[in-house]
């Protein structure tokens, strides 16, 4: 496994990681309109702008290596 030091004390040393959440933060009015069961956008839009949305987010996260390990440390520059 290799490890990777980083300043970072969260994700945000891993961008690929960000990037698939971003893509689901998108599909959050959908899920707020679903579960106040308030019908705003037609079915049909909706089930395809999601099915796009988490398959984005799943190609992401494939791109993933998750046999790195992220190691904070002091940065003393």
């Amino acid at each position: 496994m290799e490890t990777i030091k980083t300043t970072e004390d969260g994700w945000d040393c891993e961008p690929l990681l960000q990037e698939a959440v971003e893509l689901l933060d998108e599909i959050e009015p959908h899920i707020y309109e679903i579960k106040r069961c308030q019908r705003e956008q037609e079915l049909e839009f909706m089930v395809e702008e999601m099915k796009e949305k988490l398959q984005e987010a799943i190609d992401v996260l494939e791109q993933i290596d998750t046999d790195v390990e992220y190691e904070t440390v002091e940065d003393y520059d």
